[in-house]
Formats: structure tokens, C-alpha cells, sequence
């Protein structure tokens, strides 16, 4: 009987064997049968030496083995196997573009705009601005929080992480939709900014910038800089000393540069101004102690007229002889006898500088025009002006503004009109080339900006209301991540 049964198991054996499909792995998943101590059959599958790679494993490629195509891209994260909390721990992240990790570089992977998903108390505070949603004050301007960084979406696009951006008048004229420029809103403020590239375009690259470099941003129009990150045309950016102040360096951009033109342009021979004379109107506003300071380098003979006797006393220490901020009440003393005005003020479309200036003499028009904000200078008295604005919908400062900048431009004799913005697109290696000379002063001492008070964003609307008041002594500059 043993031999029978024996035989019989061998006969079964090589029955089952022919049976089976030639070139069967070994190794493969086989199902068995498992019977339980209770009697019940239950199947499983034995293991296959191929495992799917885990999340772990993916993350732990290095770089240079994805950009090679070595290993899946990351882009095979986003599967059932990866879990919430995997996500929520950081190993999961979005570009807005859809480039996988694999498509672009390490270094530019780090800047790129990330959103970070998940729980409560996991999600970080990316990024930071004021923005203002229509024509208004202080009060409508909101900080905004937000949980991603802005992205190129532009070939010509630059993301700036911003060390310092100023608060200015023109800000506070951009927000409520007065005077010649326009904003477009949503409107965040900060025409002038300094920072770091984070980020950037394909046809920025190919214009040579680079992640990395520091620069300054430059538009009186579509502001951006009150904020952590800014985005701006390629076109409005230079490159910025690595050493210099983020603060100085942002009254250099518009401030500085300002003044430093407009004393060019009222060189009509290019001479020194040693010993000429030069009134500057509103002498106490930003740009007017950035002229002062620049042409006391040169040894002019400076004249400026001041507002109160607070903002007089003050100038008088620099060294300057201070008039009253009406006409009225110096043109009669000075005029025809100074070699050089430089009005910023627009008390009265430029006709009571003009008078001042000698037969010789040059009159300089900037596009400051500080009284179009300060209504108490303004001719049709306190107020008037925006009252009539809203009575009959006009926005007489911004046709004032215009017919005085028409006027300066092509009817006035022995006047130049400066307008930065101009020059900066017209000639932008020749503006790069004047501030790397306005940074050397700095840089060397022989010129301090005037910075009147390092302010962080949640300020910025306080700063509004304070330089509607025309009582800020020098740039007020927003620095958003000091202590930020």
C-alpha cells in the first residue's frame, strides 16, 4: 500500500508540472491556500522581490539623478499612494507653471512659487503686502497675507524679494487716483524697491539676469514694492551695489536721482555750480534736501522757501537762506536773478519760478508737484479743489498737472521738463551709469541720504496719513522683513 501511494503522489506531481506554462518565474506572486485553526481557507500572495519605490525613496534622489532622468519625476507624487499627512509634512509641492522638479534646476526650484496645503497651524505666511481694491485714503488700504510667493507669468517678468521699498506723496496720489499718473487697482503701493532676484522669465534670462543678483525696481505707475515680493518688468530694473544700505539705496532710485538730473539739466554749459545761485521750491520736501545736498557738494549759493517757521529753522541749519512758501512773498526779492530754479511744487503752473530765473538762468520743472495733494497751498483755497472734483467730476489737479507740464514743455523759454520715468526708458544704461556714481557718494560718505523713518508693512497705511499732513523730513522707507 506505501509503494502504491507513493507512486500515485510522483504520477501527480509530474502531471501538475506539465500542466504548468513554460517560463514561469519562480519568484512571481503565487497564491496559496491557508488554513486557519478554526478550519476556515483563506488565500494570500507571497511577496515579489519588485517593490514599488516608496515616497521616502523618490525624495531621497539626489538632483543630478533626476535631471539626468534617472528616476521618476516628482510629478508621480501626487498618487494614491502618498498620504495627507505626507502632503501636509512638506513632500508635495505645486508650481504654478506645472514644471516638475526634473525640468529646472535646484537653485530655481527654491524660489520657485510654492503653495503650501495642509492642517491647522502647519500652513507659513509666505508672503506680505498693502494693497488698496479703489480710489482712496489711508483707511482703505488692508495688509494682505498670503501663503505663496508670486510667480513669473511673463517672459519679461522678475520676482524681487524686497529688502526696502519707499512710502511716498506719489503714493498717496496713486491711491486716490489724483494727479497725472493712474494706477490700476487691486493697487499695492512702493514705486521705488530694492531686493534680490528670486525669480524669473525666459526672455530675463536671456537678457543676461540672474537669480540672485540685487537690483533696484523703478515704475511710478504699477507700484508693487510695500511688500515681501514684488513683481516687475525686466525693463524697469538696474543692478544695485552688493554693499550699500537697502534704505539709501531706495532714496537713490527716484529721490536722488531726481535731484541729480535736475541739476544736470540746469547746467547750460556744463560748468560747476560753484558760487551760482539756485532756489529750490519746497525745499523741505524729499526732493528738495536731496538738491540741496547734492549742490552743496558743488559750493552753489542755495535759496529755498519753506512752509512754516518749524520746517524754515530746520533748513536754515543745513545752510541755506529760506523763503516763504507763497510766491507772493519772495518773487519780488529774486526776480530775474537766479542762475537756477528747480520747482517741484507747482503752486502755480511754474509762472512765479520762471519769473526768478535770470535771462541767462534755467528753469527746472519736476514731475513732484506736491501741492496737487497739499490742498492748504492750493490757489482755489483749503479743500476747493476736491470738492470741485466731486461737484462736477473732474479731477482738477490732474488737468492742472497737465497743462503746467504741456506749458514748461513747449511754450516756457530757458526751461527744461524733467520727467524720470522718461529717461529711465529712453536711456537706461545712462541712468544704471548715474546711480552706480550716486551709490559711490554714499558709499563714500560725501552723501547721506535723508531717511526720515524705517517703517514695517502693517505702518504703511499710518505713513499715508502722516505725509498728507507735509510734515514727513525726508523718505519714508518700508523695510518688511526687519522683525517683520
Amino acid at each position: 500500500n506505501a509503494e502504491k501511494s507513493a507512486s500515485k503522489s510522483v504520477r501527480r506531481k509530474k502531471e501538475k508540472e506539465a500542466e504548468a506554462p513554460e517560463g514561469r518565474d519562480e519568484e512571481e506572486d503565487v497564491e496559496e491556500k491557508v488554513t486557519s485553526p478554526s478550519g476556515s481557507t483563506k488565500s494570500k500572495k507571497s511577496k515579489s522581490k519588485f517593490k514599488a519605490e516608496s515616497i521616502d525613496e523618490i525624495m531621497a534622489t539626489s538632483d543630478e539623478d533626476m535631471r539626468k532622468g534617472d528616476s521618476r519625476s516628482l510629478s508621480t507624487l501626487g498618487t494614491a499612494d502618498e498620504t495627507l499627512d505626507e502632503i501636509n509634512n512638506g513632500s508635495h509641492t505645486d508650481t504654478e507653471d506645472g514644471d516638475t522638479i526634473d525640468e529646472a534646476s535646484s537653485e530655481e526650484m527654491e524660489t520657485r512659487t510654492t503653495r503650501t496645503s495642509g492642517r491647522k497651524g502647519k500652513n507659513t505666511i509666505m508672503n506680505k503686502d498693502v494693497i488698496i481694491h479703489a480710489p482712496g485714503g489711508a483707511e482703505n488700504l488692508v495688509v494682505r497675507k498670503m501663503y505663496y510667493t508670486p510667480a513669473p507669468k511673463e517672459p519679461e517678468d522678475v520676482i524681487i524679494q524686497v529688502e526696502a521699498s519707499t512710502v511716498t506723496v506719489r503714493d498717496c496720489l496713486l491711491c486716490r487716483g489724483i494727479g497725472i499718473d493712474k494706477a490700476r487697482y487691486p493697487f499695492t503701493p512702493g514705486c521705488e524697491i530694492v531686493g534680490t532676484i528670486a525669480d524669473l522669465g525666459g526672455k530675463a534670462k536671456l537678457e543676461g539676469w540672474r537669480i540672485g543678483d540685487r537690483v533696484v525696481a523703478f515704475d511710478h505707475t504699477k507700484g508693487g514694492g510695500n511688500a515681501k515680493s514684488a513683481k516687475v518688468h525686466m525693463g524697469n530694473i538696474s543692478m544695485i551695489s552688493t554693499t550699500i544700505d537697502a534704505a539709501s539705496a531706495a532714496c537713490l532710485v527716484d529721490v536722488y536721482m531726481s535731484a541729480y538730473k535736475a541739476l544736470r539739466l540746469g547746467k547750460k554749459d556744463g560748468m560747476p555750480l560753484t558760487g551760482r545761485k539756485i532756489l529750490i521750491t519746497d525745499g523741505f520736501s524729499p526732493i528738495g534736501q536731496a538738491v540741496v545736498a547734492l549742490a552743496k557738494l558743488e559750493g552753489a549759493n542755495i535759496f529755498v522757501t519753506a512752509s512754516d517757521s518749524s520746517e524754515q529753522e530746520y533748513m536754515s541749519s543745513l545752510g541755506v537762506k529760506c523763503f516763504p512758501l507763497s510766491p507772493t512773498k519772495w518773487l519780488h526779492k529774486v526776480a530775474g536773478k537766479m542762475d537756477v530754479v528747480i520747482d517741484n511744487t507747482c503752486i502755480d503752473s511754474y509762472e512765479s519760478s520762471w519769473e526768478a530765473v535770470s535771462p541767462e538762468g534755467v528753469l527746472v520743472c519736476t514731475t513732484g508737484m506736491t501741492s496737487t495733494l497739499n490742498f492748504r497751498h492750493d490757489e482755489f483755497g483749503e479743500g476747493c479743489a476736491s470738492g470741485c472734483a466731486d461737484a462736477f467730476g473732474l479731477n482738477i489737479p490732474k488737468y492742472r498737472s497737465k497743462w503746467a507740464a504741456m506749458k514748461a514743455k513747449y511754450l516756457m523759454s530757458n526751461t527744461q521738463f524733467l520727467d524720470l520715468t522718461e529717461c529711465l526708458t529712453t536711456d537706461p544704461k545712462g541712468y544704471q551709469q548715474e546711480l552706480k556714481y550716486l551709490c559711490f557718494l554714499v558709499e563714500s560718505g560725501a552723501l547721506v541720504p535723508k531717511v526720515a523713518e524705517r517703517i514695517q508693512i502693517e505702518e504703511v497705511a499710518d505713513a499715508h496719513r502722516y505725509l498728507e499732513t507735509g510734515k514727513s523730513n525726508g523718505t519714508i522707507v518700508c523695510v518688511p522683513n526687519d522683525n517683520s
